[in-house]
């Protein structure tokens, strides 16, 4: 039977044999481990999987432990950084504390006395992703507080834009809608940096990927260059990394479709990801399914009062003991 691991360690040390001797014992105590002795592999290594620990060395030839940090909290904002180090000064730690290096250790040191400071690293990361968890949970709540009080489309399509955008870290966000006869897209809201160029734009129902995610009702992830003819991007861009696709559904119905592209993360958009803004895009789905069913009625009775109101004939309406309600401009004529 497997035993779930207690965290994901990236160790980076020049030092072959210290790298390969904290690799075995690591794993050894239960954590999924991999090692690497070049700052620029284990960046990519950042880049591709996740990982709860950074554990480097302060002092590689080709990239130093700080550095290696700084890139890798751009990748994941939630790493926590251990820093190993053979000759810390002031100013290494000054630099490690304003780059926010969970801990620093001195080189030579036993596992006896490291495992605490890596126990820690692991709380600190599990609060950072909790956290993380809790943004969203409320970003759903305000964005389902806003929808409960609105009949706008727009507000309703601007606030799950919004909220996607931040809630996924992607660079690009659109909401498509589906047009009145139903044969294509159009773009109906869009976030990032081709915002100026895409809203309005029309997209053919087939050979899309939103076809596909209209037609199947479920979420579609991609990951890296898409080679398959029956999904034909709108804009083709050679420097989105990764994209999701997410129906709005309401009742079974499909609303419109959120798209969402990374142009700079290498890392796929992770199934909890995924998850979380199809709540936010079901959830906005309702809203404007709701805003069009007003809306609907709207021009319905201003239909009605207008046949109402420029009948010919007198017609109105009264109360059971025969006092007027609402006669026409016809029947007022008759009467005056």
């Amino acid at each position: 039977m497997s035993t779930a691991k207690l965290g994901r360690i990236l160790v980076v040390d020049d030092e072959v044999n210290l790298k390969t001797v904290l690799v075995e014992t690591l794993s050894e105590h239960g954590y999924e481990v991999v090692g690497y002795t070049s700052g620029h592999e284990a960046l990519a290594a950042l880049q591709e999987h996740n990982f709860d620990v950074l554990l480097s060395d302060l002092m590689m030839p080709e990239m130093d432990g700080i550095t290696l940090l700084r890139a890798g909290l751009e990748v994941d904002p939630d790493l926590v950084g251990i820093i190993m180090t053979g000759q810390g000064t002031v100013q290494t730690a000054v630099d490690a504390m304003k780059l926010g290096v969970c801990d620093d250790v001195l080189k030579p040191f036993t596992m006896q006395t490291f495992l605490p400071t890596l126990t820690r690293a692991i709380q600190v990361r599990h609060l950072r992703l909790e956290n993380l968890q809790l943004q969203q949970t409320v970003a759903m709540y305000e964005l389902s507080q806003t929808l409960a009080f609105t009949l706008d489309p727009q507000t309703v399509l601007s606030k799950l834009a919004d909220t996607a955008l931040q809630q996924s870290k992607a660079d690009e966000v659109s909401i498509l809608l589906p047009t009145p006869d139903g044969s294509e897209f159009y773009v109906a809201a869009v976030r990032g940096e081709a915002c100026d160029t895409l809203l309005g734009e029309r997209v053919p129902f087939e050979h899309s990927s939103a076809s596909w995610v209209a037609r199947e009702h479920m979420p579609l992830i991609l990951d890296g260059e898409v080679n398959d003819a029956r999904l034909v991007p709108l804009v083709p861009c050679a420097d989105i990394r990764s994209a999701v696709v997410i129906p709005l559904l309401a009742a079974g119905k499909l609303v419109g479709i959120l798209n969402l592209s990374a142009l700079h993360n290498r890392r796929p958009f992770a199934l909890g990801q995924v998850k979380a803004l199809s709540i936010l895009a079901n959830t906005a789905a309702v809203a404007l399914q709701g805003a069009s069913l007003h809306e609907q009625v709207r021009q319905a009775e201003e239909k009605y009062r207008t046949i109402f109101q420029n009948a010919v004939e007198g017609i109105f309406q009264t109360t059971p003991d025969a006092c007027f309600l609402t006669p026409n401009r016809a029947l007022a004529r008759l009467l005056s």
